[in-house]
């Protein structure tokens, strides 16, 4: 699996190109234009991932769908896209949890900084969108955001086996090793 990273937009949202097994796939491309086209270099992308539907990882996807990716978001999200986005296109497919994205990736659903947040995981990687940062974790008090969800979410993340490349929504890469000794916010979603 071969990943590069952009950040984009006006809240600085990291935008992850992977290629794995043939696949392109660009995960939260918060917006499209020069940045993201001259980083894309002329490949074509054959999906987009979005881990949440908040407007700045989503606000790319339609540039992107007309140039023939496929969007894929899960269901739960529709709302927030739609506030945010009203009369969008389509999505191709709605993801759920232990959906197969492409060789090795699959879709973890981790809920809590909105209904359908989720982490694309696979060959030591996880994506996790705004679920968890490097010493923080993503918001609970925007429209969708659930505390105990939340927990729930943190808590199963804390508790998966083995050692991960964090590449977050925001902010720079980490490790879970690392988040599990120095995150505060993963021993508060330990009861």
């Amino acid at each position: 699996m071969h990943i590069e990273s952009l950040c984009l937009g006006s809240l600085a949202t990291n935008c992850y190109l992977v290629e794995t097994g043939g696949v392109r796939i660009l995960i939260d491309p918060a917006e499209a234009g020069d940045p993201l086209f001259s980083f894309l270099d002329g490949r074509k992308v054959d999906l987009v991932v979005n881990t949440h539907g908040h407007f700045d990882h989503v606000g790319g996807d339609w540039l992107l769908k007309e140039r023939g990716a496929k969007l894929l978001m899960h269901r739960a999200d529709l709302p927030l896209v739609d506030r945010f986005f009203p009369g969008h296109p389509a999505f191709d497919r709605y993801l759920a949890e232990g959906d197969q994205i492409a060789d090795g990736l699959s879709v973890l659903h981790t809920p809590g900084h909105s209904p359908g947040s989720l982490i694309i995981a696979g060959d030591g990687s996880l994506f996790c969108g705004d679920l968890l940062f490097a010493g923080s974790i993503g918001r609970i008090d925007l429209p969708g955001g659930s505390e105990e969800a939340m927990r729930q979410s943190l808590s199963r993340i804390a508790s998966l086996e083995g050692e991960f490349a964090v590449y977050p929504g925001h902010g720079p890469q980490t490790s879970l090793d690392h988040e599990r000794r120095t995150n505060p916010f993963l021993h508060w979603g330990i009861r």
